[in-house]
């Protein structure tokens, strides 16, 4: 690999077949003074050790005032919830299968307080007119996580998702939408010099291929030592391939020598991406302080090609053996060229119909320049989202996206608390194209103009390119999501399905606090929604102005604000204020969906004693035919 001095990332004006890296300085960036490194994670949460003891959190104050004509209508609904909100260490794997009239849509689940052992798929189903009802329980008989949706072309569905240290890979397959869930595992041997043994898998990615989507493929690393694994051939965290040429019955699995023990130290869990498209398949591994890349293969997965798509100038580097100087990047001003430009860790892969491979990641800085603490650190200030098509050639990727300088003052102008993701700050980006091979990205965005008082909310932003690639809309990327009644929500992990049709389908994890519960920050727990938005592609250019529309499909929908409950949280009795005519039925559920309450009520406000409810988080759920509100509730 080569040594060089590190330019940077930055904004692109011109086409890709010309790329080089350019200065991050022409992306909006915070002022150096800013620019202040932090610890970088050494291992990932699997949850099977780590489960932070916060109380649930029962207000929010937003402090946020935005007002915002909107003329493009996006469809909007909350279709499920979850108190586990890590939905990924890094990036985000495909959340979403489908398009039109038959979409899936699935996200790791728990509405369990702690130790989160109902944790599982959550799933939902869209018809081409309406959602099936928000889950409560898991599709899986065993507590998995970190699923990956796809469509096989016999009509069926399946979800890769991880079981535990030492357990194999789990599959879930059904008919798409309905029918019963026939759960089994991948078989997770390996052959080894001296024989046959089992190794652990985690973290799984997935995708579909073949010329009848028929070809399962898989990607994950076996356990790290740090959550409670082994080395596997002389790496802490291997990464491993299985495929099924019949759509999962059967299984093979395979490493690769170009990412064996002599080239790579370990790969990180969640910091890879695999896509495919009748028999070209690649994924891509997005590392932080080793080589950045992708493997593609034009066969189906038979023969495979490396490209380095980021170059980290020393090789087989080991935390704390120290960096040298004289190949860094002065990022943060302070005289020292310590900073070393590499992936945040989270990215996305694609492969369009043409079969040409795109990939999209966030960019970041390392630094080691404390050699004997724990770790490393990065620079949760950097600013600026990568592309990469496979004629660019080695460190060649482009900036296409970016968090905003929204009052144009030359800089970002940020709360001093970043919320810990361990990313860019424009950051976990899932990408789709369409027919015609137009690309579209998802990213979560930092708003400078949304912020708790603490913290600045993140949105998603769709940005996307009508010649394949050659050109983005950078400066004209749509936030899809503002909202009109309450800007101050946090939203993150946005995936959409990898091919679009009429609509860009996504889902996106909505919250009230920026940050997490599991992880970086360790927030108290809330409820976290489940947002889907259908977006029409041909009214992308209309982003500056959008409404909602919200419930999918439903006509005399519920409003914000129709629904209110006082007090809350509740001791003793709570009112239940219903601003909107008509008989309406209720429903009080707990975490588990249990039913504990139940009537109809013509009444405009309704006494509930809840004595007889055990303290806790329960839903109060109102319906009025096809049209449905769910309103937390805080029994003490």
């Amino acid at each position: 690999m080569k040594q060089f001095a590190f330019l940077a990332l930055g904004l692109w004006a011109a086409a890709p077949v010309l790329a080089q890296k350019h200065d991050l300085s022409q992306a909006p960036q915070l002022p150096a003074h800013a620019r202040v490194k932090a610890p970088m994670p050494t291992h990932a949460v699997l949850d099977i050790d780590h489960r932070p003891e916060t109380p649930i959190s029962l207000e929010h104050t937003p402090s946020a005032d935005h007002i915002q004509s909107r003329d493009l209508v996006v469809e909007r609904q909350v279709i499920g919830i979850t108190q586990y909100d890590l939905q990924s260490n890094a990036a985000i794997d495909d959340r979403m299968a489908g398009n039109g009239d038959a979409v899936s849509a699935a996200w790791t689940m728990s509405l369990d307080v702690t130790p989160f052992e109902d944790r599982g798929t959550g799933y939902n189903f869209f018809n081409g007119e309406v959602w099936d009802e928000q889950p409560y329980e898991r599709i899986e008989n065993v507590r998995i996580g970190w699923p990956s949706i796809n469509h096989l072309g016999d009509g069926r569905e399946v979800v890769i998702s991880h079981a535990g240290i030492d357990t194999p890979l789990h599959m879930a397959r059904r008919d798409a939408g309905n029918g019963t869930w026939e759960d089994s595992d991948l078989p997770n041997y390996a052959l080894l010099d001296d024989g046959v043994t089992t190794v652990g898998n985690l973290w799984p990615r997935a995708a579909v291929g073949g010329l009848n989507d028929e070809i399962l493929h898989v990607i994950c690393i076996s356990t790290p030592i740090a959550n409670g694994g082994a080395e596997y051939q002389g790496q802490d965290g291997a990464l491993l391939y299985y495929r099924s040429m019949d759509s999962g019955d059967t299984w093979e699995m395979q490493t690769f020598p170009e990412l064996d023990s002599s080239n790579f130290v370990n790969m990180s869990a969640d910091a890879y991406s695999i896509h495919a498209e009748d028999g070209v398949v690649a994924f891509a591994v997005f590392n932080d302080i080793s080589d950045t890349f992708i493997m593609i293969s034009d066969d189906a997965g038979d023969n495979w090609e490396y490209h380095i798509l980021a170059d980290f100038p020393v090789d087989l580097y080991e935390v704390n053996a120290g960096l040298p100087d004289s190949l860094g990047f002065d990022f943060d001003g302070d005289g020292i060229a310590q900073e070393y430009f590499n992936s945040d860790g989270a990215g996305d892969v694609h492969v369009d119909v043409e079969g040409t491979v795109h990939c999209v990641y966030g960019g970041m800085y390392y630094a080691d320049a404390d050699t004997i603490d724990e770790g490393f650190s990065y620079f949760p200030g950097t600013n600026g989202l990568q592309y990469w098509r496979e004629d660019f050639g080695p460190d060649s990727s482009v900036t296409i996206a970016y968090a905003y300088d929204i009052d144009e003052s030359g800089q970002l102008d940020l709360e001093d608390d970043i919320a810990a993701y361990f990313v860019n700050l424009a950051g976990i980006p899932s990408m789709s194209s369409d027919e015609d091979a137009n690309l579209y990205v998802s990213y979560s965005a930092i708003m400078e103009n949304y912020s708790s008082g603490l913290q600045n909310f993140r949105h998603v932003h769709v940005v996307n390119s009508e010649d394949n690639g050659d050109s983005w809309n950078s400066e004209e990327a749509c936030d899809l999501t503002p909202d009109v009644d309450f800007d101050g929500y946090e939203a993150v992990f946005a995936s959409m399905p990898p091919r679009v049709g009429e609509h860009i389908e996504l889902i996106y994890q909505r919250d009230f606090e920026p940050g997490l519960h599991i992880r970086g920050d360790e927030d108290p727990m809330d409820v976290n929604d489940i947002v889907h938005l259908r977006v029409p592609i041909s009214d992308l250019g209309e982003c500056a102005d959008i409404d909602f529309e919200d419930w999918v499909g439903v006509e005399e929908a519920f409003q914000a604000g129709q629904v209110q409950l006082f007090p809350n949280p509740a001791s003793t009795v709570v009112e239940i204020v219903i601003d909107r005519p008509g008989i309406h039925d209720v429903r009080v559920l707990d975490v588990e969906g249990r039913e504990h309450m139940a009537w109809t009520t013509a009444g405009l406000v309704e006494k509930v004693d809840v004595r007889t409810l055990p303290s806790g988080l329960y839903f109060v759920e109102l319906s009025q035919g096809a049209a449905r509100t769910v309103v937390r509730l805080a029994v003490q």
